[in-house]
């Protein structure tokens, strides 16, 4: 059958299952547009600017962690330059999503015709961003656009997660092109996440039978295995306590017996001492920077403090910290093997009592302190009390809802004051603190997660900054 470019794409996008297409009106994606708004059943979302089309796709796929994908389109020139700064949030959060920008017609390219990126080469748009995602190609030939798109879809969701871009000129888009039959996206796109070495398991369950005060440490490479149960059925067998980045917030309910909440120096005080305290660190899915660990000063590795670290992307283990233990894995993989591998080690989860009994101690000194903040009734309101009644009354109403916290000055009390009960929380404060992302990942989150509501927490800088999406969110009914 023949069919143009862009129908194709867009009927393998919708085979994929593809729900929602987010972006902005052009010159250079109109065959794009159309092909989604009159021959397919996906949902086509208009923003009021392209940085904020991948916002919400960032925060759709934060609140699903799985395929399909968000889809972002935008046009050509500046209209695809305003998603940088965007994108780069995406790519350095590991949030998943393809875009399909557009570009000027390929004869006339490295002519300088209008809006291209031309001048050092013809059409380079794809160098700019190749940094800021995790792959960006250009297609040049109608006969391998769509099996591009195929491939830019497998990497996205493969592996460590992350924007994948794909630009397709013009002419192209409108090119049609003969093709059998829209290809399953399953047998090309699906890849089984990494499992653990059977040495490294080894190693990391003698690491953990000596340890007298282990302790874990997730990040959003948890979430982004659906790793939340593997995690609580192994702290719960070994009686292990766990804390979070402020990125894995919500990796285990924090009204959990051993949730210690946030580990960094705007975290809690209990989990702030467990840091300095534990014999062995075993992280997972998480990075050690400067923000979570007071500039790499917060664990005493190696010291005192021995890591086991898991990671799906081998370029974040032992990246600033040496590690016993460097394990490539999917989170939930990693833990299930350890688990697998401290039973027939025969682990004892008694030997941690004493460490947990103390840790409880800590927690109720914390919470002795934190008393008179969160229950202040003085003007103006403070964050703690603040965020401590966004807790209560989430907690209360609907666990489940979507909570974003954006960048700004809440975001050093909600690490410790907000009091996380699912995996349902994100902020953007893991790298790159794009302000305004909750702003427009609000719309994302509500689409990703609609049987629930979304709180987006965002301070006046940020709201600046994006906060036309709420007439994104009026016009689309969101």
């Amino acid at each position: 059958m023949k069919l143009s470019v862009a129908k194709a794409i867009v009927r393998f996008l919708e085979q994929a299952g593809v729900e929602i297409a987010a972006g902005y009106n052009g010159h250079g994606n109109w065959a794009m547009l159309d092909a989604v708004e009159h021959e397919s059943k996906i949902r086509g979302i208009k923003t009021n600017a392209e940085d904020a089309a991948v916002h919400l796709a960032d925060c759709y796929w934060r609140v699903s962690r799985k395929p399909p994908l968000p889809v972002v389109f935008t046009t050509v020139g500046p209209g695809n330059m305003n998603i940088c700064a965007a994108l780069a949030n995406a790519f350095y959060e590991s949030s998943a999503m393809l875009i399909i920008a557009g570009a000027g017609p390929t004869q006339w390219f490295d002519k300088g015709c209008f809006e291209e990126c031309y001048r050092y080469g013809p059409e380079e748009f794809t160098q700019i961003v190749k940094p800021i995602c995790k792959k960006a190609a250009l297609v040049t030939r109608p006969d391998t656009a769509l099996e591009t798109v195929v491939r830019a879809y497998k990497e996205a969701i493969s592996g460590r997660p992350g924007p994948v871009l794909v630009q397709i000129p013009f002419d192209i888009q409108h090119t049609e092109i003969e093709i059998k039959s829209i290809p399953e996206a399953e047998p090309w796109t699906h890849v089984h996440p990494p499992g653990p070495s059977p040495v490294a398991l080894d190693k990391a369950a003698g690491l953990i039978k000596e340890a007298v005060r282990p302790l874990i440490l997730v990040g959003s490479g948890i979430h982004n295995a659906l790793a939340h149960d593997a995690l609580r059925v192994f702290a719960e067998e070994f009686q292990i306590p766990v804390g979070t980045s402020f990125s894995g917030k919500g990796a285990l309910s924090e009204a959990h017996p051993l949730s210690l909440g946030v580990l960094d120096p705007s975290g809690t005080g209990h989990g702030f001492r467990a840091a300095r305290e534990c014999d062995l660190l075993i992280g997972v899915g998480v990075r050690f920077h400067d923000f979570n660990t007071l500039a790499w000063n917060m664990y005493p590795i190696p010291e005192s403090t021995k890591l086991v670290h898991i990671d799906v992307d081998p370029i974040e283990l032992s990246r600033n910290y040496p590690s016993e233990v460097a394990m490539v894995a999917d989170g939930r993989l990693g833990l299930e093997g350890l688990a697998r591998t401290a039973r027939r080690e025969r682990v004892s989860p008694e030997k941690h009592k004493p460490w947990l009994d103390e840790l409880e101690a800590w927690r109720r000194e914390w919470l002795a302190q934190i008393d008179g903040l969160v229950k202040s009734d003085a003007a103006p309101l403070s964050n703690a009390r603040l965020l401590a009644d966004i807790s209560h009354v989430i907690a209360e109403t609907d666990p489940e809802t979507s909570v974003l916290f954006d960048t700004g000055n809440l975001l050093l009390f909600a690490p410790a004051f907000f009091s996380a009960r699912s995996r349902f929380v994100a902020t953007n404060n893991g790298h790159f603190a794009r302000m305004g992302w909750g702003c427009a990942g609000a719309l994302g989150a509500s689409l990703g997660n609609p049987e629930h509501p979304t709180v987006s927490i965002v301070g006046d800088g940020s709201f600046m900054m994006c906060g036309l999406s709420i007439t994104t969110a009026r016009e689309c009914g969101i």
